[in-house]
């Protein structure tokens, strides 16, 4: 399976630890899902896409893992997606330009599902190097609106491709 690299940075960055729960929001066709399980043990991954086909690929990519008990893919949005409040150590997301336009209702959805002390990883590969501070100071006005702190904001490697990564907190 061939990895991009946006998955593999956001990956090291996010880095999942054996007994971790965690949440990718829009999991796609499950490739960081499938390189998350195999690192699992007693943790639990549940990847969330709105799209059927999504869903389709990726609980194909990860059947053994769901088997297993590692995983379980939800065809959802992330406002609409109900768990037990404080269900997971770290929610993900890559890609998902969600978190730069409007996530009012998905970050507050976010903040009630995390554990005391949990962080939400966002991840972005936009078009051009160019984009990257619109994006960062758009999410970073977005998390501290919804009642966050933003502890990290890391780049990518350059030139290229750009890479954008911003890890916060609930507040308080």
């Amino acid at each position: 399976m061939t990895v991009p690299e946006r998955i593999s940075w956001a990956l090291s960055h996010l880095g999942p630890e054996p007994g971790d729960r965690l949440l990718e929001v829009g999991c796609g066709r499950g490739v960081a899902i499938a390189l998350i399980a195999g690192k699992l043990a007693g943790g639990h991954i549940v990847g969330l896409d709105r799209s059927d086909s999504a869903v389709r690929a990726a609980t194909e990519r990860n059947a053994a893992a769901i088997a297993s008990g590692k995983v379980e893919i939800v065809q959802a949005a992330l406002a609409d997606y109900t768990a037990t409040a404080g269900s997971f150590d770290k929610i993900f997301a890559i890609n998902v330009n969600l978190f730069w336009l409007e996530a009012m209702r998905e970050l507050a959805v976010s903040k009630s599902l995390l554990v005391p002390g949990g962080r939400l990883f966002l991840f972005f590969e936009p078009p051009s190097a160019g984009q990257i501070e619109t994006i960062r100071h758009a999410v970073e006005v977005r998390l501290k609106a919804a009642g966050y702190v933003v502890d990290e904001v890391v780049a990518g490697p350059t030139p290229s491709p750009p890479l954008l990564g911003i890890v916060a907190r609930p507040a308080g």
